[in-house]
């Protein structure tokens, strides 16, 4: 009960930030703030062998959910905005597992009393707006590019997360996500690899 009445008086705090700050919030930020907050007030755990969550591991949740929602997020856009199936295909896989994955993501952070943002920082929201505008092949490569550099860093900090998260399940949680990290970050490589290449995305991806 304790658990969920901080968890709950954290989404408050979260929300007053959120109309407090801007008239741009910044979500990400926000809730490092208040999970910052948190980490610093509040009492260590009764069991002696219990490793307290840090700030880096709460930052990585954070930027977790991030990740996520910006790749359903621009996925999505893929699969509504471009004219290539192949194209189509990767945004409508990514939305698919990252929605599944954000499930263990959401249980993980509930259960370590982390608060998770809602929406990606405004610099993010800077890039998906600029995606937005594009059409056509400009689009496709845009997002394919976008999409091969940000599996790149994601991979990157879950690597490091993977060694030297402080709380055991953060740790385990962000080793068993590089699997799908990987699987995203080849399908897209292969794809740009064929853009780069100046043939007819349509035809059969190279073995």
């Amino acid at each position: 009960m304790k658990k969920i009445l901080r968890l709950y008086s954290g989404l408050i705090l979260l929300s007053l930030l959120l109309c407090c700050n801007s008239s741009t919030p910044d979500s990400v930020k926000s809730a490092k703030e208040v999970n910052a907050k948190r980490i610093d007030t509040e009492a260590p755990p009764g069991d002696s062998m219990a490793v307290p969550l840090s700030k880096d591991d709460a930052d990585f949740l954070v930027n977790a959910a991030s990740d996520r929602i910006l790749g359903k997020q621009l996925g999505q856009m893929a699969v509504d905005r471009s004219d290539n199936q192949k194209v189509k295909d990767l945004g409508a896989m990514i939305v698919k597992d990252l929605g599944e994955s954000e499930e263990k993501l959401k249980e993980l952070a509930a259960k370590k009393n982390v608060i998770l943002p809602t929406d990606v920082s405004n610099k993010e929201q800077k890039r998906r707006e600029d995606l937005m505008k594009k059409k056509g092949i400009e689009f496709d490569r845009s997002y394919v590019d976008i999409t091969v550099n940000d599996y790149n860093k994601d991979i990157r900090d879950y690597g490091r997360a993977a060694k030297f998260a402080t709380d055991p399940e953060v740790k385990s949680f962000a080793a068993g996500s590089l699997a799908l990290l990987y699987t995203h970050l080849d399908s897209a490589r292969n794809l740009q690899k064929v853009m780069k290449k100046k043939i007819d995305i349509n035809t059969a991806l190279p073995k």
